[in-house]
């Protein structure tokens, strides 16, 4: 096996990392000297000819005693071009193909992957996210907040709960705590105290549900999580009232106009999520409760223009995923729906809301056309980045990006191939529901390290940093609870079992990874203080803001404001190159650096002691001291020095350390 080679799309080996048409392109690769005299080639291949890959003689730019650098220069003219390398070993007398998931061996060639204009946000590559579910995390004004049987929500009169209880099992869904944006703006000094750099909100327009993934209307803000100003004490009216004042829906738009002037006094960004899949059964294109009156919407008039916004089934309107109450938005139908929701896009990021982008919810599944779907986000992006082109578009997907991220669809994704998966399976074996447990794949690095390569190839330039690192959010198991390696959910369990047994060790570490390797990390809110809660709706708890000075909680979350502390302040785990040093059964070491800056990263998983010997030549260093920067627990460790490019020491059980070169 030859260990060395390395080529990524970081400013290492890419210039620029951003490119256009018509832009001097520099590639590189790196070769081991030691294994003797080589040459190399770059091969090509457009969009128009995949199959047919033009050659050309890489040069030898630079060397080191360890690394010879070859690297070729040529002006972009394509509007895609893929390509990998060639090299001959002459002493061996053996030739390899290097691509974006490393030596190619027995597998299909991966190609890294230039995508001409195709161009992100400078400030979202590796920025720190903080998710907030907003009826959850603090009541800032109380006067908004749903009361008790206000409406009927899925045949049932809703419940408004104190804030200390804990969420219903199976009727989360109709329950209100009265979380809302003035809460937000109240702990907006408390998140950038922790170092949050963006703020992920869950739906924040009109809805029945405290989810709010069933839009009632796109075009504003929901009163209960903004202002009422107009109201009444006849419950038969009360809802309709508060959702379509228009004195209501225009102070609700003020203030969260408000809450995006303040964030971005802190230097903290707003993105929004977009529900573009499927609006609710209460939208006024629908109306099925009449909220707006006997003459709107396709359940008064099925020959209505909105009939064309639907799909229709024997007279009836279809549900997405057979839910009545999400109709299902048709985007193969009319323009007309592409141009509105477009139009929605642009508003929230433009004067005078001025967001910051937005995450897309079920992308992938939008119309029932793949084809469909991936030109009407194109279309989609064009129009919002023309608004605002610092804008931020990310897709929630569980699959490989890239063809969509090749068609100019989508900035990154929710990073669950990169990141929620592998790591939740290789510290705790458990899925990321909690629905399954796969011990095999604990500690099983060779996995880990593979499922990694294959991610990272699916996310070419710098979509693999800005993707979302999470371990928890709205849809999943919150991480404490995962540590638990239990399987279960809040109507199986109990909620308690949820926070019984949490490995905070693990905990740790895994969070540490979720910041050491590429991406734009990512907190689900509590998660700073170790919050449990089984999947949905078990993890939308409220935030026990009464809990926070506890003895527990100031540890977890002054581990997390120095881990990132230490993040913000590092310039290679933003946008570095990362590289794997060693690893065996529930140990593994990584590299990661640029020009400025090589740190080493070692954890532990394993319950005793492990000696290591780390090659730490093959993230470029070759000499001098490592000392530790950060770790998981009280243990110390002393400097290490660096001999002919190789480390040695030991590690404790179930700890981590982080070593920059000085």
């Amino acid at each position: 096996m030859i260990f060395g080679i390395y080529s990524d799309q970081s400013n290492n080996f890419l210039n620029p990392t951003n490119p256009k048409i018509g832009d001097e392109i520099t590639i590189k690769i790196r070769i081991p000297k030691k294994y003797g005299e080589v040459s190399g080639k770059l091969y090509l291949a457009t969009k128009k000819n995949a199959h047919r890959y033009k050659h050309t003689n890489m040069h030898l730019e630079h060397e080191n005693e360890y690394f010879w650098y070859y690297s070729t220069k040529f002006t972009l003219t394509e509007r895609f071009v893929r390509y990998h390398f060639e090299i001959d070993f002459l002493k061996e007398n053996r030739t390899i193909k290097y691509d974006s998931q490393g030596i190619v061996e027995n597998r299909h060639i991966e190609d890294f992957v230039i995508i001409p204009d195709f161009e992100v946000p400078d400030w979202a590559i590796g920025a720190v996210y903080y998710q907030i579910f907003p009826d959850r995390f603090n009541n800032g004004d109380t006067s908004n907040d749903p009361v008790n049987g206000e409406y009927i929500y899925d045949g049932e009169p809703i419940i408004k709960k104190e804030w200390n209880e804990l969420p219903h099992p199976t009727k989360g869904h109709k329950e209100f705590y009265g979380g809302d944006l003035q809460g937000i703006i109240d702990k907006l000094d408390y998140l950038q105290e922790l170092g949050i750099e963006v703020i992920y909100l869950n739906p924040i327009f009109v809805s029945p549900s405290p989810h709010k993934y069933d839009t009632q209307d796109y075009e504003h803000i929901d009163p209960h999580l903004g202002v009422i100003v107009e109201d009444t004490d006849d419950l038969n009216e009360k809802y309709k009232v508060r959702t379509t004042s228009e004195k209501n829906l225009i102070e609700s738009d003020k203030l969260f106009a408000k809450l995006v002037e303040e964030a971005h006094k802190r230097n903290i960004r707003i993105v929004l999520d977009g529900v573009f899949n499927h609006c609710g059964s209460y939208h006024k294109w629908v109306n099925e409760y009449n909220v707006y009156g006997k003459d709107v919407g396709v359940v008064n008039d099925p020959n209505s223009p909105e009939s064309e916004y639907f799909y229709w089934n024997n007279g009836e309107y279809e549900g997405w995923w057979g839910y009545k109450s999400l109709p299902k938005l048709n985007y193969d139908k009319t323009m007309l729906l592409w141009k509105y929701i477009s139009e929605i896009g642009k508003k929230w990021v433009t004067e005078p809301f001025n967001a910051d982008g937005w995450r897309l919810d079920v992308a992938r599944d939008l119309g029932k056309n793949k084809n469909v779907n991936k030109t009407f986000w194109r279309y989609f992006r064009t129009i919002v980045k023309r608004a605002n082109k610092d804008a931020i578009i990310f897709a929630e997907d569980y699959e490989s990006p890239k063809e969509w991220i090749e068609n100019l669809s989508w900035d990154g994704v929710m990073n669950y191939i990169g990141s929620m998966d592998p790591i939740s399976y290789f510290l705790t074996g458990t899925e990321k529901h909690n629905d399954d447990f796969k011990p095999e794949l604990i500690g099983n690095s060779e996995w880990f390290i593979n499922h990694l390569k294959w991610a990272w190839s699916q996310l070419p330039l710098n979509s693999k940093y800005i993707s979302l690192n999470q371990l928890s959010n709205h849809d999943h198991s919150r991480w404490a609870t995962r540590t638990t390696k239990k399987v279960g959910r809040a109507h199986t369990l109990g909620h308690d079992e949820a926070s019984k047994s949490i490995d905070w060790d693990i905990f740790k570490i895994g969070y540490l990874m979720s910041f050491t390797l590429p991406g734009a990390p990512g907190l689900y809110y509590g998660d700073e203080i170790g919050l449990g809660g089984w999947t949905d709706p078990d993890n939308r708890r409220t935030f026990p803001w009464d809990k926070l000075n506890d003895e527990k909680s100031q540890e977890l979350l002054n581990f997390m404001k120095n881990m990132i502390k230490l993040y913000k302040e590092s310039s290679a785990l933003r946008r570095g190159s990362i590289e794997f040093l060693k690893w065996d059964k529930g140990f593994i070491s990584y590299g990661v650096w640029n020009n400025d800056e090589h740190l080493v990263i070692v954890i532990n998983i394993n319950e005793g002691l492990y000696e290591f010997e780390i090659p730490v030549w093959l993230s470029e260093i070759y000499d001098g001291i490592l000392i530790p920067v950060f770790s998981s627990n009280s243990n110390k460790m002393d400097n290490i020095e660096v001999y002919n490019g190789i480390i040695t020491g030991n590690i404790q059980g179930k700890s981590f350390f982080v070593f920059k070169k000085v």
